[in-house]
């Protein structure tokens, strides 16, 4: 049998149009793209970008208006009952005083828009269907507390023992308490683990008392929140390992299912009609493995969305022509471990999505893309923070590409420039 070499299937052909923030979803396609779509993703390209979080208010709103009446974005359970709060205008305080320094820097800014937006008496839910943007386990193992002091008073000493131990991770992101529980001995980290999964296995006991019956809700929210801190003990160890140059990279794919499960979830419930716009970075987002210089990352949310929910998911990338673009710098002096700084973007290759928009730019702010993702096509490019990912063709449903990335303002605010 004569022997053929493998030809890559070539990259699919893209179709351009201007993109106006003032009518989101003016153009056609994309507008009957997301029509049918139970779950929207709405990613950006790099964090702290102020273009981009400028569109994503407006995406948000115009989806809002189609159906859209739960906001599902990277913040824990701790902090979405005061984020919808505030959302909803219930809330008279600045949103950097209820929540914390890191979702305040992702979010502020977009949500400030959002709020200023949206009509009075709205009633869009607020999803935290990450884990604590802190990663500390104390955002989880406090209101675990007070619920299991009501359904399960026995275990009273147990919890208390589980936070002590825990008060040693501390920090403002994952890089902060990645590093405190470094400094933790190893005695301690592990007997952290052994408590959490101990309190983890008493609440799940607790099914079948209380998960039919007066105290059900109890129930569900202690569940999700040891699920919670215990992923996030999980989490913090990948990440302090990534840190010191220990780790598996693509641990961080335990986040993700966290996050693709909190979001099924809440799928579930939904009544006729209502949908979900699940904001995040385009990594999350994808409906395809993260891939870095051939280098699988992670299997993100969106690739567990896509399979669970098929046409249901739609996921709409945000990114830039720009030639730089805001980037972390870790190990910084900061609440939560690093420093926004300009750093110059990787090139604009061949097959990408802002190759594609090139001529559109010339004389437009923003450029909506489309592409075709068939069995045949092969792969795409598309920056992501300041480099650049391949990524498959079905990754994403369509990009909207920006001529700038101007630096957010709420990292000046923050401290963080």
């Amino acid at each position: 049998m004569p022997n053929h070499p493998h030809t890559p299937a070539p990259a699919p052909s893209f179709t351009t149009a201007t993109w106006d923030e003032r009518h989101p979803l003016a153009n056609a396609e994309l507008s009957e793209l997301l029509s049918g779509a139970r779950v929207i993703g709405v990613g950006e390209s790099a964090h702290f970008v102020a273009e981009l979080n400028a569109a994503r208010a407006s995406l948000v709103e115009a989806l809002i208006q189609r159906g859209v009446n739960s906001l599902a974005l990277e913040i824990g359970h701790d902090e979405a009952h005061l984020v919808e709060q505030w959302l909803a205008g219930e809330r008279p305080e600045e949103l950097r005083t209820l929540v914390g320094p890191l979702t305040t820097a992702l979010y502020g800014t977009f949500l400030d828009d959002l709020r200023n937006r949206l009509p009075q008496g709205h009633g869009i839910h607020v999803l935290g269907v990450d884990l604590p943007n802190s990663l500390a386990i104390e955002p989880s193992l406090a209101p675990l507390a007070s619920i299991l002091a009501t359904v399960d008073p026995a275990a009273t000493e147990l919890v208390q023992a589980t936070r002590q131990l825990a008060a040693g991770v501390v920090g403002g992101s994952a890089a902060a308490s990645a590093t405190s529980w470094l400094a933790l001995d190893r005695p301690a980290q592990d007997a952290l683990t052994v408590h959490l999964t101990r309190l983890r296995a008493r609440v799940d006991a607790l099914r079948a008392v209380h998960a039919i019956g007066a105290n059900a809700h109890l129930w569900r929210e202690a569940n999700a929140l040891i699920d919670a801190a215990a992923t996030t003990d999980v989490m913090v160890r990948a990440m302090a390992d990534l840190f010191s140059s220990t780790g598996r990279i693509d641990d961080t794919t335990i986040r993700e299912v966290f996050v693709a499960r909190r979001i099924s979830e809440a799928v579930e419930t939904l009544a006729a009609g209502d949908r979900i716009a699940y904001v995040a970075h385009n990594n999350h987002i994808q409906k395809t493995p993260v891939v870095f210089d051939g280098v699988l990352t992670a299997y993100s949310a969106g690739s567990m969305l896509a399979d669970s929910l098929g046409s249901g998911y739609r996921a709409i990338a945000l990114t830039h022509t720009d030639d730089q673009v805001p980037e972390m710098s870790f190990r910084a002096a900061t609440d939560i471990g690093f420093r926004v700084e300009r750093a110059d973007s990787a090139p604009i290759g061949e097959d990408s999505v802002e190759a594609a928009c090139a001529n559109v730019l010339q004389s437009a702010d923003a450029s909506v893309v489309r592409w075709e993702a068939t069995g045949e096509a092969g792969t795409i490019r598309i920056r992501s923070q300041s480099a650049t990912a391949e990524v498959g063709a079905g990754a994403f449903d369509a990009a909207i590409v920006f001529a700038s990335a101007t630096t957010d303002a709420a990292v000046r605010v923050l401290g963080l420039d």
